[in-house]
């Protein structure tokens, strides 16, 4: 594979919200990694220049209803996952394909959800729509599982397990043995919190519930799309250390509340950010970068940490090796800037107005993905130009 040289990088975001920035003004490729930030060097197989724009690493989607391939069924709609990634998204992680027509999630078969686990998972590992890493394969929880089955799907790669269909308290040990069988294969928890979701066969979980499952990630804590009222979230976010999923999809004006309760308790580390589609919110292509805008434009959130909770922190969230600009790290990459006519003088300073950045360019596992501009942003007012290779 060639080599890649980004070099007059304005602002490097680096991923890790610890240490969100970092001084370097380019990055070294070589064979689809990332192995020098901040470099002597002045050429290499192509050179990019990034023209002063904002690099940082792909956005990481934590909570996606893929089905098969690059279609949705619940919007009907093709090419979404490619759609996606015009919008930032080089890596996505399935909150269940949950979506499948004739799917029997008002009598669930625990064969069936496992089944559906295992070829979802088989059939993305073997196809990436536009380069887009999915991480598909996701094990919905319903009564009837054994450790077997948790087994299964963890030695396929499957790397999260969700609540949404289980009926709490009903078996309090069942329930606790799936989150332990998860976590012991190193799989995460996730948990559809708040109302009942778009199939109304879901259950509620408020603070009561998920304080007592125990669960990894609180999915789409805002909403999805009907949040648990404020109460229980200030709740989760006092008497747990669980990561506070933001989507998208959900209620943003709860969304703006929380981020107030995550700032007066330090606590901006446990905060990821997805999409909670395709679902009937829709296929939402600039999703990540909305909701990305969103969290920005709180007061106590800089910019840059925003960044990371769509990038680095969903990756540490749900174990992916993505998510960072650093050595050793793939180089899933993006380009972005300030669109012509947006407020501030710099891209993180048009994030924190809440504005949407323009992508310019994107990179997958050292590939050019996204050669000229995005197909769903506005252009930023310079673009990143190959100036060398092709």
């Amino acid at each position: 594979m060639r080599s890649i040289l980004i070099n007059n990088i304005g602002i490097l975001v680096t991923g890790d919200i610890k240490d969100p920035i970092h001084r370097a003004d380019s990055i070294y490729i070589d064979d689809g990694i990332i192995s020098e930030v901040g470099t002597g060097r002045t050429t290499a197989d192509v050179v990019i220049d990034a023209r002063g724009n904002m690099v940082t690493p792909g956005l990481i989607d934590s909570h996606v209803h893929p089905t098969f391939g690059d279609f949705t069924p619940v919007q009907n709609a093709t090419n979404w996952i490619t759609n996606y990634l015009h919008g930032g998204v080089t890596r996505m992680v399935s909150a269940g394909e949950l979506h499948l027509p004739g799917l029997p999630i008002d009598k669930p078969d625990p064969q069936v959800f496992r089944s559906l686990a295992l070829v979802t998972r088989a059939c993305y590992d073997r196809y990436r729509p536009a380069g887009v890493k999915v991480e598909a394969g996701t094990l919905l929880l319903v009564p009837g599982l054994s450790e077997t089955d948790f087994e299964a799907v963890a030695v396929a790669g499957s790397k999260c397990v969700k609540f949404i269909f289980y009926p709490y308290g009903v078996n309090p040990e069942e329930q606790a043995n799936y989150v332990t069988w998860a976590k012991e294969r190193n799989m995460r928890v996730k948990i559809h919190s708040g109302g009942v979701s778009r199939s109304g066969v879901s259950r509620p979980a408020g603070a009561d519930v998920v304080l007592n499952l125990k669960p990894d990630i609180v999915g789409h804590i805002n909403g999805g799309p009907i949040p648990m009222p404020l109460a229980d979230m200030s709740r989760i976010v006092a008497e747990s250390d669980y990561i506070l999923e933001v989507a998208y999809c959900g209620n943003h004006s709860m969304a703006l509340k929380l981020m107030e309760t995550v700032v007066k308790a330090d606590q901006l580390h446990r905060v990821i950010l997805g999409t909670d589609t395709p679902s009937g919110t829709g296929v939402t292509p600039r999703g990540m970068l909305r909701i990305m805008a969103v969290v920005a434009s709180v007061e106590g959130v800089p910019p840059e940490k925003a960044v990371c909770m769509a990038t680095g922190s969903p990756a540490h969230a749900h174990g992916l090796d993505s998510g960072f600009i650093k050595e050793g790290k793939p180089a899933d990459v993006l380009i972005m800037g300030k669109i012509q006519g947006s407020s501030g003088a710099t891209p993180l300073e048009a994030l924190k107005d809440g504005n949407l950045l323009g992508i310019s360019m994107a990179l997958i596992d050292g590939r050019i993905v996204i050669r000229d501009r995005s197909l769903q942003t506005p252009p930023p007012e310079i673009g990143a130009q190959i100036v060398a290779g092709v």
